[in-house]
């Protein structure tokens, strides 16, 4: 699979269920509805800047993305993480490439996003670079 960059791509997790509060006469009632949630690692903060695809660092199991986004209307928070629009960070790495000392991360990268106890589950789906393949 493709190794991840700063450069672009998207990881996308679903359900990523929050409290969200429906209206009523007697008011809001938290009910818990699912949404996507998304990550850009292009607003990850990296965690090594000597090893370059693209002139881009690449991300290995330390990198994180202090922001997830699309479950912005659940407002009473996600149950499992306590957060909306928390971090994300790969679960698993590359098991014999190693970038900073660190499993690279690839696409298809199990992640979790919207807290560091993660929330929702997901993965990287579209590619940061074409070019450099992690095999292993």
């Amino acid at each position: 699979m493709f190794a991840k960059t700063q450069m672009g791509g998207m990881d996308f997790a679903f359900p990523d269920v929050c409290l969200t509060p429906i209206p009523s006469p007697v008011g809001p009632i938290p009910t818990p509805i699912p949404y996507p949630n998304i990550a850009v690692p292009m607003t990850a903060i990296p965690s090594q800047f000597k090893v370059l695809t693209m002139c881009m660092p690449n991300h290995n199991l330390m990198t994180i993305t202090p922001m997830s986004n699309g479950d912005n209307a659940g407002l009473m928070m996600n149950p499992l993480s306590g957060m909306v629009m928390g971090p994300q960070r790969n679960l698993f790495g590359s098991v014999k490439t190693l970038i900073g000392g660190l499993p690279a991360t690839k696409m298809l990268s199990p992640s979790g996003q919207n807290g560091v106890s993660p929330g929702a589950f997901g993965m990287s789906l579209v590619p940061s670079q074409i070019k450099l393949l992690i095999m292993a």
